[in-house]
């Protein structure tokens, strides 16, 4: 028998999976205390990144109003850093920047 439509792909993602990462603040036996876990699509985590880093961004913007000259300087280029940062992400996952 001849198919008509051929099976899908095995995976619809073209990108790697995550591996396990600890990041962030140690317990007392200096241990992580947080840690990304190890397969996650990569796309799945490039897309939370995103949100996260969105969400550092609003923050960002809320301190520059309570901030001297020098200071808002430093979060501007923060600003600019995280904005950076998502475009290199929408880059790798070939969608549009959130701005």
């Amino acid at each position: 028998m001849i198919k008509i439509v051929p099976d899908p792909p095995a995976s619809t993602s073209t990108l790697a999976v995550t591996l396990e990462k600890p990041f962030g603040t140690v317990d007392s036996n200096g241990l992580p205390m947080f840690t990304v876990r190890a397969g996650i699509p990569a796309d799945d985590a490039l897309a939370h990144a995103t949100l996260l880093i969105e969400c550092a961004e609003a923050t960002a913007w809320d301190v520059v109003d309570n901030l001297h000259l020098n200071d808002k300087s430093l979060v501007l280029g923060l600003i600019q850093q995280l904005e950076s940062a998502q475009a290199l992400i929408a880059a790798v996952m070939d969608q549009p920047s959130p701005r």
